[in-house]
């Protein structure tokens, strides 16, 4: 008996230790080391997937931190064995440092790897997000980039406008009828905000001043103030719920300016009109509303789908307008609150092509949706009006990206690569944004000026590319 007992005893005492040597590898453990053994891989460019391996490295990435070349890169990912980040741009050196916090946030290993990762500087175009079937066909689909998430369609495009270091980069995207979407850079997650549901066809969107209200253009196809044109959404609800901001004629778009003044275009005459406030949300404009002008000042137009683009110095606006290969401006006053007559500041409103130019020698096809991205050559400004901006924008029938200067001066940067190849200027290529990149209809375009990347919707291609430029 007395055999028996301790035979029990021992057996207890080992399933107890079996028991306490099952630690979770994914947690940090304070009585172990935290080991480095290698990365991969061993080179690429800007947004390589890069993955460190070792152990004991705990599970929290708020407490991994890594540069490559001496510049931040986000940590995706730990599974205590293996840490998931990306290569960011300009890491030209490639030396590889980790720093482990451990919970109470002091330093438990600071790691500095011999070997750097080659880093390989280029201007690429490339692709973020794209899911076809064997037919091309593609369809909305909520989850990871990983895990087959897709977005088909990407008409417009903005980045959060409350965004600061350290926060998950997030992208706004819609298409005209299917809502709007979420996309975490990041995390590389894609989600549906919001359905298409009581507007009817969303062409644009903006955010207001504070970047607190997200505003959207209804096109419901008629000219009267009985239906909302524009929607809000709040980032307070996560921009989950929309409700009526205006009620007014159809609209394709709206800028918000930094003074609260409104204006959005509309069908008729390629009218750009100005919110008529009456002290209330939702608004309820007059049966015919204030006009800023129209494109029929220029040229005879029945109607006009036109995009208004604020200059980032409050002091004018360019538009585009699918039916006309021309690119518009007219100048802001803040004290009358008005804009001035359009101009065209580039292209022609009655004929299209492609040809690089300055001015009215250029000429364009469907110019689409564009961005003003900061140009540090510039310094303090260039042209009358000191500007420190180039302005890109899609050509969805030329099937490019063009950059026109503060001059005039428009010029391509991407797209209709290797035409003499097949005699096509369209596709779906990856590679140098001149010599190999082709779209197929893009028509969205932002920038990401924290990592110097453009995004482009390409439509017929089903999915987002990217432009860096190093």
């Amino acid at each position: 008996m007395k055999k028996h007992l301790i035979a029990v005893f021992a057996c207890c005492l080992f399933f107890v230790g079996c028991k306490d040597d099952k630690v979770d590898s994914s947690q940090y453990d304070p009585s172990q080391p935290v080991v480095f053994t290698d990365f991969t891989p061993k080179e690429g460019g800007v947004r390589t997937r890069l993955y460190i391996e070792g152990s004991n490295f705990g599970s929290d990435e708020s407490k991994i931190h890594i540069t490559i070349g001496g510049v931040k890169a986000k940590t995706i990912g730990s599974d205590g064995k293996k840490i998931y980040c990306m290569v960011p741009p300009k890491s030209f050196d490639g030396i590889i440092n980790v720093r482990v916090d451990g919970p109470d946030g002091r330093t438990v290993a600071d790691y500095t790897f011999e070997q750097p990762f080659a880093y390989a500087p280029a201007t690429v175009v490339g692709t973020l997000l794209r899911k076809v079937d064997e037919n091309g066909n593609a369809a909305f689909q909520e989850g990871t980039f990983e895990g087959g998430a897709s977005i088909p369609s990407n008409d417009c495009m903005v980045f959060d406008p409350q965004y600061e270091e350290g926060d998950n980069r997030l992208l706004f995207s819609a298409n005209r009828y299917d809502g709007l979407h979420l996309i975490d850079l990041t995390a590389q997650t894609v989600k549906r905000l919001f359905p298409r549901t009581q507007y009817s066809t969303m062409y644009s969107f903006t955010f207001d001043a504070t970047g607190d209200t997200l505003l959207f253009a209804d096109d419901h196809g008629q000219q009267n103030t009985t239906r909302a044109n524009i929607y809000y959404a709040l980032r307070r609800e996560n921009f989950r719920r929309i409700r009526p901001y205006n009620y007014g004629w159809t609209s394709y778009s709206l800028i918000y300016m930094d003074d609260g003044t409104v204006f959005y275009t509309t069908w008729w005459d390629g009218k750009v009109l100005k919110m008529t406030r009456t002290g209330s949300i939702p608004n309820i404009e007059p049966d015919e509303p204030e006009v800023a002008f129209s494109l029929s000042q220029l040229s005879s137009v029945g109607g006009s789908h036109t995009i208004l683009f604020k200059h980032p110095s409050n002091k004018f606006i360019y538009m585009l307008s699918d039916n006309f290969g021309a690119v518009f401006r007219a100048d802001y006053d803040a004290a009358n609150k008005t804009l001035g007559n359009p101009s065209v500041i580039a292209g022609n409103m009655s004929e299209k092509g492609f040809r690089e130019g300055t001015g009215g020698s250029a000429r364009f096809q469907n110019p689409h949706f564009g961005v003003f991205v900061k140009n540090d050559k510039y310094g303090e400004g260039i042209g009358s009006d000191k500007d420190q901006y180039d302005f890109y924008f899609t050509d969805r029938n030329n099937h490019c990206i063009w950059k026109l200067d503060p001059y005039g001066v428009a010029t391509m940067v991407a797209g209709r690569s290797n035409e003499n190849v097949d005699n096509r200027v369209w596709g779906y290529v990856d590679g140098d944004p001149l010599h190999e990149a082709r779209f197929n209809q893009p028509s969205g375009l932002t920038y990401d000026p924290d990592q110097d990347i453009f995004y482009i919707g390409d439509i017929d291609n089903k999915g987002i590319r990217y432009m860096t430029t190093e």
